[in-house]
């Protein structure tokens, strides 16, 4: 079979492209489907079992970008063509293959007829009435139901969903039943888990298609290249695959986004061959991966005229939606949509149409249909920063145009059943998204006659509910008899309609909130919100706006940006891009100042720039060149500066009175600022060797200007005397890489790496020794900064995130932000205020970084975390695995609460520490037993052996334990067992989590059956009932809401169920971690939030109100957190985690969120815009 193994060269040409850029394989380009043989064979195997059996639904799950669609068009299908489905005569039976659309029951009767013949319409009537039944002519068949995420952007009826999931369930089931395979996003799993239908599907466990590896990749690199009997040049495919694995280890699986990337790279790259062979200079010049998307797509929009151009923005507006939870999907758009949005009345405007479609869809940028069309991939989405650019403003109105055409058709659908108008804050909303419609028609063209029926229905019907609440009121007032009586029930009428418009705008504002890319409106709208009414969403939104370091971004260029400052006085940022330009940007607006500056006569691959100390010039470096610009008037000054070398860095002395100018040869010489004549000698030591060895990655002067650093391709970094042009001292040695950039702390005494080695590292400038080290996950680093007060260091590189650290300790406070590509520049406002990374994706994205929720500097410790009842004291123990010591802390300080406690004879580590509720004793469980220490005098006072999973009773008068697979209850006053030991069935031999309930009445266990059982604490019965099994695996953590009715379980599913203790069932939805899976969990003392510390650090909070995020995600730790514990108060939640250290997070109420909401905002709304958001409600100041 094509797809499964080595193929012979067939008749392909080399002018016929092998690649398929965005678009996936399908069956018929089965030949040119390289590097997935493995995954076909396991994805036939496990489908083969599933039909062996029972049967029932396969789910295909994966990253964007990895290649599911092209694993089941190209592999899975020719592979059952070819009869490799290890079933009898399974190369006999029919298949189908479809993707949902917005009406999956056309899409499924469509295929069906295509294959099989009849009336469409007959056959989605039968499916909808017995899918088993309609499907039976056929006999066994497989069917494969691609990009099942469009069930859920899509299909805006839950009623559909749930009929079309329970008909692909019948059809899957029994043993003679259809082969049933859904493809969907690992993004929309947990929509999946949602439907009982696919229980068995996930607990079967669904295939995960990974990301390719090196030899998987390389394969498929020059697999389609051989089929298509092209040349690679040599050397080729190893830089290809050396910019894919930037930032990796070896072993490690490739990025699954970057698959889609390259294919679009390769096809460009074929574009540009040189008789039949695929060159470096066409890879080059194609962008290469990480840029092949943005220049293919502004390729194709450079070609068009301005109304070509309107016309392709309406396009991709109409074949974008937003989806409920805010994010931007690709929709498959009609003709007869995209004809309407163009006004394409006539035979020609339809042609034009056409021709305007085929020239994205010729690039393998859409994909066209009979008669609709949509994006080719999703990575287009996040690759193309136009598109952003067109999107972005309009979001808010487009979610709300988006969703009005939704529920107008689903009102029509439903033979115009009033249940489906709009009411209260939708009908807001659409008011108030109306005039921005009618003033950018080309954006949103009119609506349409049912939607505008749909909306004047809901307005009859909102004007017949105040009539009716009218006459129940003029009702009472006939109906009273005292005067008094009928006034208060007016008022009380009166003030219940009042409360309820009043929860209806703060759930508007919380809505707006939530969609707008505005960081400082975000935080006013929630402000606003929580002020008119203190409802769930504006308390989510709330804690997202006081707590979010992101203060917007800057799309400063459609290509990379390389290069960004800030002015000295911190009013304007000035961006360079790697195609030569350099732009200025108002720092508080985020507005670009006046037209860009370019003069580069070719395109570079950096732009370096600096601004003078006065802020008055601005230098520009490119290629061989530096141009110097007036920053008032953006023109050139002067005639610019050549140099004989390329130009590889640039940085102007504090003083002012000169620059200096690092080269690809290794030399850095400086020049008199006013004359432009160099000044003193030449640094470093020139290499004209074609490897470049010693060019010069990074300069930057010191705070008085007498020494200047350099960062080297040689991977060292030196000190100069700018004086003397002489060295100062021996380099800096220690990377394995080139050495991308140095920064000088304020005070001269330590200096700043880091390099692609993965390692950033500090170092004392007197001694030259390394001091530290900066490490975070999987990143290699392009970029350093000192905060103004040097406390902390800001670091980027090719993970895409920007991290900052605290100097002192080494540690990481907080990921500001996370970029989609490469951060190839960092900068502090002269203040410290702001914080600006720029990135390759064309985007500089703004950040506070003084918005931390961690409290203080991280503390070292390891494994087990425990807060005192009165939080003052923390225990931890120490950052030793042979180490049984505890270290006490002051909360307050965060200093030692005098020396570790020193658990004599103990040989490794504790397990799990906690106080008893009079914080008068500190329990320590270790590999040896349980442990009681005296707080105050620090002696220990008792221990017992062979306890295990010890939990205190919330009276502090027992513990339960584990104990010779047995739960046991030891009496704390008398050191000894009390009563019977409850025999715990069908754990297989060991407990591996459990928790005990608040009032004591109930233990809580799991093992590795993963069933969770209670019982009895005064019977020593197992509590009778149904159980709960988790589906997701392993259960990590168990724990009790604070009024013992809810009971918390993590699985090693990355999923957080609910589960109700009285009635024995499932409360609420799964909480869903997207990345990382939760370790262990507590709920706040209110029973309102529950935090979560996930295996890759960070730790998350959820509202239990709305069973959703609140606010960002606390980073800091670098390894997977072992132990979380809720302070008493509820203010503080404590950390500690595999990275060896303790941390407190601060857990703010509501006053104190606003403040902080208000102080990121700067002030309150406006009269202007509150009537534009809120016009219902009366104007009021928000922030003081």
């Amino acid at each position: 079979m094509s797809a499964m193994g080595e193929r012979e060269e067939g008749g392909h040409s080399h002018d016929v492209c092998p690649y398929q850029g965005l678009v996936p394989f399908e069956s018929g380009k089965s030949e040119l489907f390289f590097g997935r043989t493995r995954a076909t064979h396991s994805l036939l195997d496990r489908l083969g079992r599933r039909l062996a059996g029972h049967g029932s639904i396969l789910l295909v799950s994966g990253a964007s970008g990895v290649g599911k669609s092209s694993l089941l068009r190209a592999g899975l299908m020719p592979a059952l063509a070819d009869g490799m489905l290890p079933v009898a005569g399974a190369q006999h039976w029919p298949r189908l293959l479809i993707t949902p659309t917005a009406t999956p029951f056309r899409a499924l009767a469509g295929a069906w007829t295509q294959a099989f013949g009849g009336d469409a319409g007959g056959v989605e009537e039968r499916l909808r009435e017995d899918p088993r039944a309609a499907v039976a002519p056929a006999g066994r068949l497989v069917l494969v139901v691609d990009q099942f995420e469009e069930l859920f952007t899509l299909v805006t009826d839950e009623r559909e969903r749930q009929a079309f999931v329970r008909a692909l369930h019948t059809m899957a089931e029994g043993r003679d039943g259809a082969g049933v395979i859904v493809g969907v996003r690992a993004d929309y799993w947990d929509r999946c888990a949602a439907y009982p239908q696919f229980a068995e599907a996930i607990q079967d466990g669904q295939v995960i298609v990974e990301p390719m590896t090196e030899p998987d990749l390389r394969l498929a690199i020059t697999g389609p290249a051989a089929a298509a009997k092209l040349e690679i040049e040599p050397g080729l495919v190893e830089i290809i695959l050396s910019e894919l694995r930037a930032g990796r280890a070896a072993g490690d699986r490739y990025e699954a986004a970057a698959l889609p990337l390259l294919s679009q790279a390769l096809r460009n790259t074929w574009e540009r061959r040189e008789d039949g062979t695929l060159t470096v200079r066409g890879y080059e010049e194609s962008g290469r991966v990480r840029d092949s998307v943005r220049r293919t797509a502004d390729d194709v929009l450079g070609r068009l005229s301005p109304e070509e151009r309107k016309a392709a923005l309406r396009f991709f507006r109409r074949m974008t939606v937003i989806t409920a939870g805010g994010q931007v999907a690709r929709r498959r758009a009609t003709l007869a949509e995209l004809h309407a949005a163009a006004s394409a009345r006539s035979r020609e405007g339809r042609e034009q149409v056409a021709a305007l479609l085929s020239a994205f869809a010729d690039r393998r940028l859409l994909t066209l249909y009979e008669d609709a069309a949509e994006i080719a991939h999703d990575a287009l989405l996040t690759a193309w920063p136009t598109l952003w650019q067109w999107l972005e403003p309009d979001l808010a109105a487009q979610a709300v145009y988006d969703r009005l055409l939704d529920a107008a058709a689903q009102w029509a659908e439903n033979h115009r059943d009033p249940a489906f108008l709009y009411r209260g804050p939708r009908l807001l909303a659409v008011q108030d998204s109306r005039p921005r419609w009618e003033r950018d028609p080309d954006s949103f063209p009119p609506p349409g006659p049912v939607a505008e029926a749909f909306i004047a229905a809901s307005r009859r019907e909102a004007r017949r509910a105040g009539r009716r609440r009218r006459l129940v009121m003029a009702g009472l007032a006939l109906l009273s008899v005292l005067a008094l009586i009928a006034a208060g029930a007016a008022v009380n009428a009166a003030d219940e309609a009042g409360r309820q418009r009043g929860l209806a705008s703060s759930r508007q504002l919380a809505a707006q909130s939530e969609v707008t890319g505005d960081p400082a409106l975000a935080s006013m709208l929630a402000v606003a919100a929580w002020r008119i009414a203190d409802t769930d969403e504006a308390r989510n939104r709330l804690l997202t706006a006081a707590t979010r370091t992101g203060r917007g971004s800057i799309s400063a260029d459609t290509k990379g940006v390389t290069a960004v400052a800030f002015s000295p006085d911190g009013s304007i940022i000035a961006t360079g891009s790697d195609g030569g330009t350099a732009r200025l940007w108002d720092a508080a607006t985020r507005r670009q100042l006046g037209a860009p500056m370019t003069r580069a006569k070719y395109e570079c691959t950096k732009t370096y720039l600096g601004f003078s100390p006065d802020g008055r010039t601005l230098a520009t470096a490119c290629f061989d060149t530096v141009r110097f610009y007036d920053v008032a008037t953006r023109r050139e000054l002067g005639a610019p500066l050549k140099q004989e070398k390329l130009v590889t860095a640039f940085a102007y002395n504090p003083d002012g009175k000169t620059f200096a100018i690092g080269d690809n040869t290794g030399i850095v010489q400086q020049w008199d600022a006013a004359t432009h004549r160099p000044y003193g000698a030449p640094m470093g030591r020139r290499d004209e060797t074609v490897s470049r060895s010693n060019a010069i990655q990074k300069v930057t002067y010191s705070r008085d200007g007498k020494t200047l650093a350099t960062a080297g391709q040689d991977k060292t970094a030196r000190l100069w005397d700018t004086a003397t042009s002489r060295q100062l001292g021996a380099p800096f040695t220690g990377h394995a890489q080139p050495v991308n950039d140095v920064a000088i702390s304020p005070d001269g005494t330590a200096l700043a790496t880091v390099s692609w080695d993965r390692t950033g590292r500090l170092w004392n400038v007197a001694t030259r020794e390394q001091t530290g080290t900066l490490k975070d996950r999987s990143a290699g680093y392009y970029s350093i900064a000192f905060s103004p007060d040097g406390t902390r260091i800001v670091t980027g590189g090719d993970s895409g995130r920007t991290v900052l650290w605290d100097t002192a300790s080494r540690q990481q406070l907080v990921a500001l932000a996370d970029n989609y590509s490469s951060v190839d520049s960092v900068a502090f406002s002269p203040d410290g205020k702001l914080l600006a990374a720029a990135s390759a994706d064309g985007v500089v994205r703004l950040a506070d970084p003084q918005v931390l929720q961690q409290r203080g500097t991280p503390m070292p410790a390891l494994a087990a975390v425990a807060l005192s009842p009165d939080g003052r004291t923390l225990a931890a123990g120490v950052p030793d695995e042979l180490s049984p010591d505890i270290q006490l802390w002051d909360v307050a300080t965060q200093r030692p609460l005098g020396p570790p406690l020193h658990p004599e004879g103990a040989r490794r580590s504790a397990y799990r520490l906690s106080f008893t509720p009079d914080g008068r004793t500190l329990l320590w469980e270790g590999s040896d037993g349980l442990r009681l220490w005296d707080v105050a005098s620090r002696r220990e006072i008792a221990r017992e052996r062979g306890l295990s999973f010890v939990r205190i009773s919330p009276d502090g008068r027992f513990v339960v334990a584990q104990r010779d697979k047995s739960l046991v209850f030891w009496d704390l006053a008398r050191r000894q067992e009390s009563g019977a030991r409850i025999t715990v069935p069908d754990h297989t031999d060991l407990i591996t989590a459990m928790a005990i309930s608040p009032d004591g009445a109930i233990v809580a266990t799991t093992g590795f059956d993963n069933r969770v059982r209670l019982f009895d604490v005064a019977t020593r019965r197992e509590i009778q009932g149904p159980s709960y099994a988790a589906q997701g695996g392993f259960v990590n953590d168990l724990a009790f809401s604070p009024d013992g009715r809810r009971l918390a379980i993590t699985a090693a599913d990355n999923s957080v169920r609910l589960w109700d203790v009285p009635d024995r069932r499932p409360v609420g939805i799964g909480l869903i971690t997207e990345d990382g899976g939760t370790s262990t969990l507590a709920f706040s003392p209110d029973g309102e939030v529950l935090a979560t510390g996930l295996t890759n650090g960070e730790v998350q909070l959820w509202d239990l109100r709305t069973y959703r995020q609140l606010g960002d995600r606390m980073t800091g730790h670098t390894k997977g957190v072992t132990a979380l514990v809720y302070s008493r108060d509820g203010t503080t939640v404590a950390t500690v985690a595999g990275d060896k250290t303790a941390r407190l997070w601060n857990v703010r109420t509501p006053p104190d969120l606003v403040a902080a909401a208000c102080a990121n905002a700067g002030r309150s709304l406006t009269r202007e815009e509150w009537e534009n958001f809120v016009p219902q409600e009366e104007y009021r100041q928000t922030c003081p």
